[in-house]
């Protein structure tokens, strides 16, 4: 048959005389003009060959023209040439779609799909829908595999997956089943940076923790079977989506969404779309071994020139290209941030986020559950998108932190490695006395656990970290590296475990080495401070001539809350911010602490009253009674804000003396690499070494470390000798070092 050109069929044709030819569509509207055009537009209908038109609009258009007009069409993808005649709106869709329809329909009509079902589901509805579109089902040279599961975790996907990959054919994985219909992704092995099954069921696990927990505790060996809660209707609608899917990907259809997960509420007629990524380490579809090899390979420190230098700190990217670069990571399917949610306060001026993680571990027992369920991070910031951010980016740097198993470990005794080792206890400081009374002290409070003692015989799993200072790897115990690490019920000594002390993320690794440092700073100055119980000068805030700042100050007073910042910078020189905050008309004084780090003091300063914007939600809830309702039910927390009161602590209050922002004038530097090595020279200068471990998840991409200076003092309540002795009279702040036993009983509990 004669070809008869056609503008696609999902375009509907208007010619407005002397004005153009409109092209209009569902998506989207051209205009086209001349006068050979609104001649030639009536008649590509796709019942006119090319010698029907020439003769239609003859002498009016020349024949050179009606084949310019044709030629330009076509390479502009408005017209297709029609051979055969298909039902118009099928013709229309396969066009809008990109597709050539003759070919897509005799593609989907010679197609052959693989069916298999994994749980009590259904699938003769499928078969039959597929087979009416003239779609061959079998298990021969199948071009798809479709999957319906009544669990995207059934143990049975493991196998097809191993099949898949190794064969390299594509599969459709479904759950048609439930209030939420789950559709994809199509897996498509070597295709892309499209995740495999393992992928997936990575993300899936972490965010089922109670779940899994009451599966384990049932001895369960398959997924927990829910009630069903659906209608003939909505599972008719979940299959038929299947169908449609499985069609469009046999007819020829290709695009980047088909790698993700789309969850359909039909109750709430809410669609979702999940990306779903590939792990690099993924052990199905990946290399396991890139973790392990990250740490073996040296921290190289380059320069990386600073971009953005406005609000919380000195970064190689602007926080933009941040949120946009790591929004796929956001989801509770295929991210590890469960969700980002603004934390309402009723104050505009209150930038705070929280961010829901997914600790993709196991989780052994109830209180671990409990625990793992109100885990979250929290962001602040000067203004909401940095607020936004810093939530995610918190919340990626605590999972890049969790023990997941593909870390580099060697099994060794403290003695064997020798030099090459670092004793866990020069970077944790426990006393002696701490030793002896640990039993006991576990059982107060969890910010006044003490490990057990090493033995320097026993033979432990030690992880590889880079010195800054000696240019070589060094090994520290696992355990003080990884959260979760230890298996909470080993009846064995427990020789380290992982706190967030030094763990930080960032922009580059060079911003991450850089806050990973300041935090230790940070911790250090509090730490001097507050078991000291020494008094500091505030800084004088209206010398930062600081809008924000000012504004800062306003509200708080609006809200019948006090407010200064404490000086606790030390010996190291970087300037150290903490911002006191009681209330002042109330029952209770609900007294807030918020800390911050910087060599510039101006972001030192705005990191401390940021971060307290961070905890005011916690207390900003004031019951008619004049009683505060506290929105975080944490023991030690709650007992301070209803308890602490400012005249019984002196060392909250500042001295006489005010510090002027021009106190700390330190030149500024473009180059983050230069920060880094101001860091190293300080440590270095005090004796002290600089160790670095890359802890950046390949399937994450966001750099964090774990920054490590052995004898920084934890704020945490650590008390060997070193610099929580010496420091204090060094600077001339005590005569005399205060004895442990008159150390602050009361421990730091941020």
């Amino acid at each position: 048959m004669d070809a008869r050109p056609s503008f696609r069929r999902h375009l509907r044709v208007e010619v407005i005389e002397g004005e153009g030819v409109y092209l209009i569509s569902e998506r989207d509207t051209h205009v086209l003009s001349g006068r050979s055009i609104e001649a030639v537009a009536g008649l590509l209908d796709g019942k006119h060959t090319v010698q029907d038109i020439l003769v239609a609009v003859e002498p009016e258009v020349p024949p050179e023209n009606v084949f310019y007009v044709l030629h330009t069409l076509k390479q502009r993808d408005l017209v297709v040439d029609v051979t055969e005649d298909l039902e118009r709106g099928t013709a229309a869709y396969w066009e809008m779609a990109g597709l050539e329809a003759q070919e897509a329909a005799g593609a989907v009509r010679g197609g052959r799909a693989e069916l298999i079902t994994v749980g009590d589901v259904p699938a003769e509805e499928l078969r039959d829908l597929l087979a009416a579109e003239g779609v061959e089902v079998t298990g021969e040279d199948a071009a798809l595999t479709i999957v319906l599961a009544d669990d995207y975790l059934r143990g049975e996907l493991a196998e097809i997956n191993r099949r898949h990959l190794a064969d390299g054919r594509p599969w459709l994985l479904a759950r048609t089943t439930g209030p939420v219909l789950w559709l994809g992704p199509v897996f498509q092995p070597g295709a892309g940076d499209g995740g495999c099954w393992r992928c997936l069921t990575q993300r899936l696990e972490g965010h089922r923790q109670s779940l899994t927990y009451i599966e384990d505790r049932l001895r369960s060996g398959r997924p927990l079977a829910l009630p069903a809660a659906d209608l003939p209707l909505t599972r008719d609608a979940g299959v038929r989506l299947v169908a449609a899917e499985a069609v469009k990907w046999l007819a020829g259809m290709r695009n980047p969404e088909q790698r993700d997960v789309v969850t359909f509420d039909t109750m709430n007629l809410g669609a979702v779309r999940h990306e779903l990524r590939r792990r690099p380490q993924c052990p199905a579809c990946g290399d396991a071994g890139l973790m392990a090899a990250a740490a073996e390979s040296p921290v190289e420190p380059r320069s990386r020139p600073k971009t953005f230098t406005a609000d919380g700190g000195h970064r190689s990217r602007h926080p933009e290209d941040t949120a946009e670069r790591y929004a796929h990571l956001v989801s509770p399917v295929t991210g590890v941030i469960r969700e980002l949610a603004r934390m309402s306060t009723g104050v505009p001026f209150v930038k705070a986020y929280m961010a829901g993680h997914n600790f993709s571990r196991e989780v052994r027992d109830l209180a671990s559950l409990r625990k793992g369920l109100r885990t979250q991070s929290a962001g602040k910031g000067m203004t909401d998108l940095q607020a936004k951010v810093s939530a995610m980016c918190e919340a990626m740097e605590r999972y890049s932190g969790v023990f997941q198993g593909d870390e580099s470990r060697r099994r060794a005794s403290l003695r064997e490695l020798g030099a090459d080792a670092v004793h866990p206890n020069t970077c944790s400081l426990y006393s002696d006395s701490q030793y002896r009374t640990r039993l006991e002290l576990r059982s107060s409070s969890p910010y006044s656990f003490v490990n057990d003692p090493l033995d320097e015989d026993a033979a432990i799993e030690w992880t590889p970290v880079w010195s800054l200072t000696e240019r070589r790897h060094k090994y520290l115990p696992t355990g003080y590296l990884y959260y979760y690490y230890n298996d909470p019920h080993s009846t064995g000594p427990l020789y380290a475990w992982a706190d967030s002390n030094g763990n930080a993320a960032g922009s580059s690794l060079e911003d991450a080495v850089v806050q990973g440092f300041m935090e230790l700073v940070e911790r250090d100055a509090v730490a001097v401070w507050w078991y000291n119980r020494v008094r500091r000068p505030a800084f004088d805030l209206a010398s930062f001539a600081d809008p924000w700042m000012a504004e800062f100050q306003e509200v708080y007073a609006g809200l019948g809350r006090d407010l200064h910042v404490l000086d606790l910078t030390n010996d190291l020189g970087v300037p150290v911010a903490a911002a006191i905050s009681r209330r002042v008309d109330g029952p209770s004084e609900d007294i807030l602490m918020a800390f911050g780090a910087h060599f510039d003091v101006r972001i030192a300063v705005q990191r401390a009253l940021a971060e307290l914007n961070q905890f005011i939600p916690a207390v900003i809830d004031v019951g008619p009674d004049g009683v505060t309702r506290y929105r975080f039910p944490e023991r030690d927390q709650v007992d301070w804000w209803k308890n602490g009161r400012v005249a019984d602590h002196p060392y909250l209050s500042p001295t006489a003396v005010t510090v002027p922002a021009s106190a700390y004038d330190r030149p500024a530097t473009t180059d983050l690499l230069d920060d880094v090595e101001a860091a190293r020279a300080l440590v270095e200068e005090r004796g002290m070494e600089m160790l670095v471990l890359d802890q950046t998840r390949p399937d994450i991409g966001l750099p964090v470390v774990k920054v490590i200076v052995p004898g920084m003092r934890h704020f945490w309540r650590r008390l060997a000798p070193g610099r929580l002795y010496d420091v204090p009279v060094r600077l001339g702040w005590l005569a005399e070092p205060t004895p442990e036993e008159r150390m602050n009983p009361i421990t730091m509990f941020l």
